[in-house]
C-alpha cells in the first residue's frame, strides 16, 4: 500500500512538474512577444520622432522665409517697388507651399494606407530651382551665406510633382 501511495504521489509530483514546465514554456513564448512588442514600440517611438523633426523641419522653412520677407517689408518701408513685389510675391508662394505641406500632414494616413497622392505635372526645373532658392533667401541672408548658382540656358521640362521637387532643391541646399 505504501508503494503504491508513493507511486501515486510521485505520479502527481510528475504531473505538477510537467504542468510547470508547460507554464513556464508558456511564459517565456509571452515574455518573448512581450519583448517583440516592446521593440516594436521603440522602432514606432523613433519613427515618430523622426517624422515630428521632418515635419517641423519642412515647416519652418516657408515660415522662415514668410517671417523674413514680412519683416524687410516692414523694417524698410521706402523699399524699392519691383523689391517689395519680388518680396510679396515670395510671401505668397511659400504661404501656397506652406498650406499644401499641411494639407499632405492631414493627408498621413493616405500615406500609410500606401495610397501617396502625387500631383504630377509638366514641370521647369529651373523654375523649381528658382523657387527652392527664393524661398531660402531670407533664411541664407539671416545666416550670412551667398548663393550662386549657374544654370544651362535649356533645361527640359520633366513630368514631377512641383512641390515635392522644390522640397527637394531646398533640402538638397539647406
Amino acid at each position: 500500500d505504501e508503494v503504491l501511495q508513493i507511486l501515486d504521489e510521485t505520479s502527481e509530483v510528475i504531473e505538477y512538474s510537467h504542468r510547470l514546465e508547460q507554464k513556464s514554456n508558456e511564459l517565456e513564448i509571452a515574455s518573448n512577444n512581450l519583448r517583440k512588442a516592446n521593440e516594436q514600440l521603440q522602432e514606432l517611438d523613433r519613427l515618430k520622432d523622426d517624422f515630428l523633426s521632418t515635419i517641423s523641419h519642412e515647416l519652418r522653412t516657408p515660415l522662415t522665409s514668410i517671417r523674413s520677407f514680412g519683416e524687410i517689408l516692414f523694417d524698410t518701408p521706402k523699399i524699392d517697388q519691383a523689391q517689395r513685389k519680388q518680396f510679396l510675391s515670395v510671401i505668397i508662394s511659400e504661404s501656397e507651399r506652406l498650406t499644401r505641406l499641411i494639407n499632405q500632414i492631414l493627408d498621413l494616413a493616405k500615406m500609410e494606407a500606401g495610397r501617396m497622392d502625387w500631383s504630377m505635372g509638366n514641370v521647369e526645373i529651373s523654375e523649381s530651382v528658382e523657387q527652392a532658392l527664393a524661398a531660402m533667401d531670407g533664411l541664407m541672408k539671416e545666416e550670412g551665406i551667398e548663393l550662386h548658382v549657374t544654370m544651362p540656358a535649356v533645361i527640359p521640362n520633366v513630368m514631377a510633382d512641383r512641390d515635392k521637387l522644390v522640397q527637394v532643391v531646398i533640402n538638397l541646399v539647406s
